[in-house]
């Protein structure tokens, strides 16, 4: 009869080391694959947001429950700057912060944001609440800060209400503690949308000193996923500390690299520019909400809102208790988390550990590629110099794979954030694509090169990478340097201690090479996650480079395997990839819940008397069709209107048709006077506006061509004059936005030089399309940025004086 012992486990141990001394490698590719599969498990699940605690949790708790009482109110209308809404929201806050115990004002005064671009100008009203601390005079201030207006669009409930509710919550928590050492400031700032306008004038103020504060900013742009901190301000060693008491919270410098190049800002750059250090937090995912009809409290997430509250309070309870004065003083750090902890070290460290990394691989390389190894250092070369192919077929993937999305899915294209409603089908399409590509091009190269020559190859990539971004951007250096530094440190191991079993001492090289792997998984992996929302598909190709190299750095894994197990996975991988983009573009589809997005205006020419609908679609549906018709030109140049992130809407894809029927909407009235030229040319012309009824703000716009605007003022604050756009079409160099409109109309002084007349061109909006016209179908919404200009009536006036 068969042995029927029973299984125990002591006999599982004994079978378990029998089979280990029969194959010592054995044990040891069994726990390196387990290690990496629980990393990797880690790695993923310390970025999911946590559960919404309940309005009845402990008082010193935050809780998404109490948050959402707040938000509730906050975003349930617009808040543009000036509206009601806005005054209705203000009341409230006002109400809100003076129960909790502060010393609260509503600080209303002009403001000019003339630095670059066309001029913006409005009176904005900021909230400034205040909680002494304990020290007296030797407190330090602790800002939380938040917008409260919204794009007029949509209710602004992620961008910002949801923010501003948190700091209500954060608040009454810190109150909950007792009174802390430092003074707890509360900022709701107010125009942050047209171009962070109450900032800009908070700042200008001197209120507070950069030497003993830090400034805890809370933003978003989607309405849902983890709270990021993605920005810190300068010596941000010390908020990085605070940072660190927060339960698993999800930050890395290369977000910090990476949005200094992108085309945003946020309330947090006007306190960074004059020197405050801080953090700058947000949410990112969800985009196709983002600044539209469909940011409201109905598709808010609970999970994001709980993740940005717990992190920021413990932030800022850890920073109420110490002395800010010496919180900036550690230096600038580069920053990581791993695993839900967040580690950080000094950035002038960042040159040394790649300097030390390159003398390594140089030496792990003539190494390896002395003797008869396969390929020797001929392999380690032919690794490198293909490897680009891998990076180009991950690229492919996300360039190509966005092209064929919009040629199916037409509207994709004009999601501004390039992000569609669902595309957790297509990114994990687009990874499981680009692994299939990396994996092909290593079976390929793994018939004539040897597994530890190819792993050096990917590893010269690594290298090299760490170099250079450890002296331009040396906030991202940490994803390339640590991974190789490591890994050749184990193989140089390995090698010395090669013996006379070519078979066990390539199984010893795929060991050691995977300690590589095991290092750049939780550093890359949080990166590649998060960097899919804040570009969006339409970047798709960024994370998935990333991910190729990660792919790559992880090959050394699959030598642990048999080689028809990597066969099956290219091709497992090349099915699945198809599969789940037939699957996205079967599920994430158009409808009344997940609208397409249409950006229309309507631009009346009060001069010609002459209107035009204006679409920036690049397939628009058929509505916006039928309105602007299918002949399409630019005529940018005739209308230099939308100021600062409006203009977005108005490229050189932006099309206008004429509007088969015209009718004119009533055009501002305009009042000119104008003195004689001084002794130096200069001569003064006061403008004098009645914007027309519903008129949300005014352009004026002046054809420097001949002339030359010194200044202007209105509103009681001066603007700079000169050439403040200088890439706009046509000759309309120089502008200004007026955001705020009295009652009595809108008196602008301006002071140019030049003869003959000055054309200058005046043109006011109004929310809303021409009456009569055919109400938004239910399967359609306002585009993010259209959203500004869809529903906007410009009408126009050329004043020559």
């Amino acid at each position: 009869m068969p042995n029927s012992e029973q299984t125990t486990p002591s006999t599982a141990l004994s079978r378990l080391r029998r089979r280990a001394a029969a194959d010592p490698a054995r044990l040891a590719k069994l726990l390196v694959l387990v290690l990496f599969l629980l990393l990797l498990a880690v790695s993923v699940t310390t970025l999911r947001p946590p559960d919404p605690r309940s309005a009845s949790a402990p008082e010193q708790e935050f809780s998404a429950g109490r948050a959402m009482v707040h938000a509730e109110v906050i975003g349930k209308e617009p808040r543009p700057l000036g509206s009601a809404g806005s005054a209705r929201a203000r009341d409230y806050l006002v109400q809100r912060l003076t129960e909790l115990g502060g010393t609260v004002e509503a600080r209303r005064q002009p403001v000019s944001q003339d630095e670059e671009g066309t001029a913006l100008v409005a009176e904005v009203t900021n909230i400034h609440a205040r909680f002494p601390g304990s020290a007296g005079g030797r407190a330090g201030h602790v800002v939380l800060m938040a917008h409260y207006d919204s794009v007029p669009a949509g209710p602004g409930a992620s961008d910002n209400g949801i923010n501003v509710a948190a700091i209500l919550e954060i608040v009454r928590a810190l109150r909950a503690d007792g009174t802390p050492r430092n003074t707890i400031d509360v900022l709701f700032t107010d125009g942050e949308e047209p171009g962070l306008l109450g900032a800009h004038a908070f700042v200008a103020d001197d209120v507070l000193d950069p030497e003993n504060t830090v400034v805890l900013n809370l933003e978003a742009r989607g309405v849902s996923g983890p709270s990021i901190m993605f920005e810190s301000g300068p010596g941000n060693n010390g908020a990085l500390s605070a940072l660190g008491a927060a339960d698993r919270p999800l930050a890395t410098s290369v977000a910090d690299e990476v949005y200094t190049f992108l085309p945003n800002d946020t309330d947090f750059t006007e306190f960074k520019q004059e020197g405050f250090g801080g953090l700058n937090f947000a949410f990112v995912d969800g985009s196709a909400l983002y600044h539209t009809p469909g940011d409201s409290v109905a598709n808010l997430s609970p999970k994001s809102l709980q993740h940005q509250g717990d992190t920021v309070l413990a932030t800022a309870r850890e920073l109420a208790g110490v002395d800010l004065t010496e919180v900036g003083d550690g230096g600038d750090d580069t920053y990581f988390t791993v695993g839900g902890l967040l580690l950080h070290y000094p950035r002038y460290l960042a040159p040394a550990v790649a300097v030390l990394g390159t003398a390594l691989y140089a030496f792990t390389v003539w190494y390896a590629g002395r003797g008869p190894r396969q390929g020797g250092r001929r392999g380690i070369g032919r690794a490198a110099l293909t490897f680009p192919l891998a990076l180009a077929g991950a690229a492919a993937v996300g360039f190509g794979g966005w092209e064929v999305l919009c040629l199916v899915r037409p509207g994709y294209a004009d999601l501004a954030m390039g992000d569609s409603y669902r595309p957790g089908w297509y990114r994990a399409a687009f990874l499981t694509l680009t692994c299939a590509a990396v994996v092909g091009w290593y079976l390929l190269l793994r018939r004539k090169v040897g597994g530890t020559q190819l792993t050096l190859g990917v590893w010269g990539w690594f290298t090299g990478l760490g170099l250079i971004t450890a002296f331009v951007t040396p906030g991202a250096s940490y994803l390339f340097a640590w991974a190789p530094l490591l890994g050749c440190a184990a193989l140089l191991l390995t090698l010395h201690r090669s013996g006379r079993d070519p078979a066990a001492d390539v199984a010893r090289q795929s060991l050691a090479a995977s300690v590589a792997a095991l290092v750049a998984l939780p550093l890359l992996t949080p990166v590649i996650v998060l960097l899919f929302p804040t570009l969006g598909l339409v970047l798709a190709a960024v994370p998935l480079i990333v991910a190729a190299l990660l792919v790559a750095v992880t090959l050394p894994l699959l030598d642990l395997l048999p080689r028809r197990t990597a066969r099956v996975t290219s091709w497992f991988a090349l099915a699945a990839g198809t599969a789940l983009i037939l699957m996205g573009i079967r599920v994430d589809v158009f409808d009344t819940a997940h609208p397409r997005h249409t950006n229309l205006a309507y631009a009346w020419d009060a001069d010609q008397g002459v209107g035009h609908w204006v679409s920036s679609d690049s397939t628009p549906p058929g509505w916006t069709t039928s309105l602007a018709g299918s002949e399409r030109a630019d005529r940018r140049a005739e209308f230099p209107t939308f100021p600062t992130t409006l203009a977005s809407g108005i490229t050189s894809q932006s099309r206008i048709a004429t509007a088969a029927s015209a009718s004119g909407p009533a055009a501002p009235e305009v009042t000119v006077d104008s003195d004689p030229a001084d002794g130096d040319g200069t001569r003064t012309v006061r403008l004098h506006i009645e914007p027309g009824p519903g008129a949300s703000y005014v352009t004026l716009f002046a054809d420097t061509s001949e002339h030359s605007v010194r200044g202007a003022e209105l509103l009681g604050v001066d603007v700079r004059g000169g050439v403040n756009r200088p890439a706009s079409a046509g000759p309309w160099k120089w502008g200004l936005a007026a955001w705020t409109l009295p009652a009595d109309g809108l008196d602008i002084t301006l002071r140019v030089t030049g003869k003959g007349e000055v054309p200058l061109r005046i043109t006011s909006y109004a929310r809303g399309l021409p009456k009569g016209t055919e109400s938004l179908p239910d399967d359609l919404t306002w585009g993010t940025w259209g959203a500004n200009l869809t529903d906007v009536t410009a009408v126009g006036l050329t004043v020559r004086g």
